[in-house]
């Protein structure tokens, strides 16, 4: 697997994120101002509720922008025999399952595709980014009471 492709892929799902949080928070912002939004009593709060939201999308779209921008000069090393840490792509299996991760400071979540394969996003702070950081290969990992899992390949 191809981590520059993978990250690549990674960019362009954050940076379309950016793009509906934009849409998202001009509609919020459009709310609260909206003249129908305008208290008629003390306990019509849907303009300042409007407002509130505008606020925390604002704050959610500074937050992933900065990473998309940190992202784009980004240059994961290689871990082959080392640790796992911010900008290991690792695969995982549990219960039978393969799974493929990218470790990144932000876009926990993000799912890509990939020459013909998921990878998904997790960060440091994730259950699963906390589970595997500092593993290496061959090393067991559990993150869910029961559940236990091993590592397979660090790239």
């Amino acid at each position: 697997m191809d981590k520059p492709k993978i990250l690549k892929a990674v960019i362009a799902a954050l940076e379309e994120e950016l793009r509906v949080q934009l849409k998202g928070q001009a509609m919020a912002a459009e709310g609260a101002t909206h003249s129908e939004a305008k208290a008629e009593s003390k306990w019509d709060t849907c303009g300042l509720e409007q407002s509130y939201l505008a606020r925390g999308l604002a704050k959610q779209f500074e937050a992933l922008s900065a990473g998309v921008m940190e992202l784009h000069s980004f240059r994961p090393p290689d871990f082959s025999g080392r640790p796992i840490g911010v900008g290991a792509l690792v695969e995982t299996e549990m219960d039978g399952f393969a799974d493929w991760f990218i470790l990144l400071e932000c876009g926990g979540g993000t799912e890509v595709d990939v020459d013909g394969a998921t990878v998904t996003v997790i960060t440091p702070e994730s259950p699963v980014g906390a589970a595997l950081a500092g593993k290496s290969e061959g090393e067991r990992y559990s993150f869910r009471a029961g559940s236990e899992g091993i590592v397979r390949q660090v790239k």
